[in-house]
């Protein structure tokens, strides 16, 4: 009989507090202005967070400087790492080519950071 009062007690009390809420939460705290990824960056914003996905983001940045004319020849290493980080390594023919390499790299979605380890021409 003791047990069915402070059930009943519970009950109502929580039933009293739940229903003076007006938020969607029982302490009114509704999230808002969660930022949301535009359609068209959701598979970089993915890649960025996983060691498969650091796989695929080197794989674009290496097609991107494939890509581009003058450095076709360069013999440049990509790496990939969790975050969107990318790691280039070789050493490019000029200084020039260098940093169009590190520009290159910058433009691809989902890389946050390009870390230059190239060797100086």
């Amino acid at each position: 009989m003791q047990f069915a009062r402070l059930s009943l007690a519970t009950f109502c009390g929580t039933t009293l507090l739940l229903a003076g809420c007006s938020g969607g939460t029982p302490w009114g705290a509704t999230p808002q202005n969660i930022p949301v990824p535009h359609i068209e960056n959701i598979p970089s914003v993915l890649d960025a967070g996983t060691t498969a996905g650091a796989q695929r983001l080197a794989e674009r940045v290496r097609a991107k400087l494939a890509a581009e004319p003058r450095l076709a020849s360069s013999n440049l290493r990509v790496e990939g790492f969790e975050s969107g980080v990318i790691i280039l390594n070789g050493s490019p023919p000029s200084a020039e080519e260098r940093s169009l390499a590190v520009q290159t790299a910058r433009q691809v979605p989902g890389v946050r950071d390009v870390v230059d380890r190239m060797a100086s021409p």
